[in-house]
């Protein structure tokens, strides 16, 4: 055997070796989805997202008619923020693929109204609940999808309106004399070897330069690529369920339209922007030295501009299959759901709302509380006794059951809502705004959206215009409550102040939340309780910190002294 054989021989034991490793670690992969698949299901996670991720992830979110009911019922940055809305998508999100987190993450952001909508997502959810078999077979084929290095599906794919088509004859020439070069190797090996090298390093410059202008949009081909694949294998799974069969139905129908955008595109459909397994890596040095992703450019950017609404709709078909994985496993993660109930909304005051031993979803350890609010409500306590974390829990639930089919209670009946807040504000120092300034204008918000027609409000108010002083608070508070509560809207409210609770007693119901001092410890059993807070224990927590019994004494004797006669004396 001469040299040139053999090489030919190493070579060709080279790629099956490349081969059985692919095929292997394809194995090795569908086995470890499976595995976290089973192992991850129904338990208490959080994903880590950092700011930059979640801006990418809720890209698709911000985009054209992804409200649930109108542009009025997503749910705005404010109260999001107030609801720790991020952190509670990170507890739900066990999705397999980035079309799954952009959906999932939309789906919280924009609860729906359409009662009929909420049935058929809940149905989906419900059917990977109760199928074991069908929801490991789906996590192993969106696992497959991918996720990118740095951008989201939908910034991808939408990226694509702004590419140009480039000039590909440089391409294809190169690619020719790579190919005729390797060809010449098994004819006149020195030569073409010496010839080779030179051509190989201005394949790699050249790519690199190109890539540097094309990247956003090879990635965004690439996504495609990669769900179309993913409606593939969707379409060859069967189950009796209309609402997946009405999905593969709509993957099917997309997946058609881009018959001609797909051919020729194998070497196309991975890379180093989508995967980072072996065949990834393999393809994407093929494309580094044959030019097979820029040489099929132009034609690719004209048959994703031609179908641009079926490639978006490939994130919401794919994403929801994704996402209702995901919320299933979430749900089964909690200590107890229930299906809400909804009932119709009158023309005005915000309905019944009844919830039975509802707890805040991101607390390990909740404590229940219920809750049937036929009129507005206005809770008192001190701080850390529980108002905000109680307040926070009923919009949660109010959204979790309009964006999942589910709530974090044993019972959960109110109407639809609009979901609107105004808790932790903080002063605006780039805008030269004061917190009393940020405050009015949250609060104008919510009673802009009580004046419309339509889903009544529902709205969680913390410490009404804690930002001036305490006559100008109370008179201005009141007056916004009293004529709050007459408009569309059913609100939560929190005060410390004790003159707002009498005040608006008429209006508002008094709830509220007690402690107790023991040995200079306040304590909390987070418990709701009828009525107005009495309590006194901040002073003497004042006795127990030290301050001397007459302090306390004469502190406590000025606070009855207020409540009897309403006015201050030293």
């Amino acid at each position: 055997m001469n040299s040139l054989t053999a090489l030919y021989v190493i070579g060709a034991i080279l790629v099956l070796l490349f081969a059985a490793a692919a095929v292997r670690g394809r194995s090795d992969e569908k086995n470890r989805i499976k595995e976290n698949a089973e192992r991850s299901w129904g338990s208490r996670l959080t994903r880590l997202f950092s700011a930059e991720q979640i801006s990418s992830v809720r890209a698709y979110s911000d985009g054209p008619g992804r409200s649930g009911g109108g542009e009025d019922t997503a749910i705005d940055d404010i109260t999001a923020g107030d609801l720790d809305l991020d952190l509670v998508f990170a507890e739900a999100c066990r999705t397999y693929s980035a079309p799954g987190d952009e959906v999932l993450y939309s789906q919280l952001r924009n609860p729906l109204t359409d009662p009929g909508a909420l049935a058929s997502r809940r149905a989906l959810i419900t059917l990977f609940r109760d199928d074991p078999d069908l929801r490991l077979k789906a996590a192993g084929i969106l696992s497959r999808t991918g996720r990118l290095r740095s951008a989201s599906y939908y910034q991808a794919v939408s990226g694509l309106s702004e590419a140009e088509p480039i000039r590909k004859g440089s391409y294809i020439f190169l690619s020719a004399a790579t190919v005729a070069l390797l060809a010449l190797l098994f004819f006149f090996p020195l030569p073409a070897i010496l010839l080779l090298i030179p051509v190989l390093f201005l394949d790699f410059r050249v790519h690199i330069s190109m890539r540097e202008k094309t990247g956003p949009y090879l990635m965004g081909f690439q996504a495609v690529l990669r769900m179309l694949r993913t409606a593939d294998a969707f379409c060859a799974v069967r189950t009796d369920s209309p609402e997946f069969k009405e999905i593969v139905g709509r993957l099917r129908r997309r997946r058609e339209t881009f018959s001609r955008f797909r051919r020729g595109t194998f070497l196309v459909m991975t890379g180093g922007y989508v995967g980072t397994g072996f065949s990834d890596a393999l393809i994407e040095n093929l494309n580094m030295f044959f030019h097979l992703d820029l040489i099929r450019f132009n034609g690719m950017l004209a048959g994703i501009r031609e179908h641009a609404a079926d490639a978006e709709g490939l994130i919401s078909d794919i994403g929801a299959l994704d996402a209702a994985i995901s919320a299933a496993s979430y749900e089964a993660s909690l200590p107890h759901t229930c299906e809400p109930e909804f009932s119709p909304a009158p023309g005005s005051g915000g309905g019944v709302f009844l919830a039975e031993d509802l707890y805040h979803p991101l607390l390990p350890d909740p404590v229940a509380n219920s809750i049937r609010a036929e009129s507005q409500i206005l809770i008192t306590g001190s701080n850390a006794s529980g108002k905000s974390t109680f307040m926070k829990s009923a919009a949660l639930a109010a959204i979790l059951a309009q964006s999942f089919g589910f709530a974090p209670a044993r019972v959960y009946r109110a109407p639809m809502y609009r979901i609107v807040t105004s808790m932790a504000l903080r002063d605006n120092m780039m805008g030269g705004e004061s917190y009393f300034a940020v405050e009015i204008r949250s609060l104008l918000r919510i009673w802009k959206k009580a004046e419309e027609e339509g889903l009544p409000v529902l709205a969680v108010i913390d410490e009404v215009l804690r930002g001036t002083n305490t006559v100008e608070r109370i008179a201005a508070s009141s007056q916004i409550l009293s004529e709050l509560a007459g408009k569309n809207i059913r609100f939560f409210a929190a005060t410390h102040d004790i003159e707002l609770a009498v005040m608006l007693d008429g209006t508002c119901r008094n709830l509220h939340f007690d402690e107790t001092c023991v040995d200079g410890d306040i304590r909390f059993d987070y418990r709701i309780r009828e009525g107005r807070a009495e309590g006194r224990n901040a002073i003497r927590l004042l006795r127990s910190a030290g301050f001397g019994g007459e302090t306390a004494d004469r502190a406590e004797a000025r606070a009855a002294y207020f409540e009897k006669t309403g006015e201050w004396k030293l």
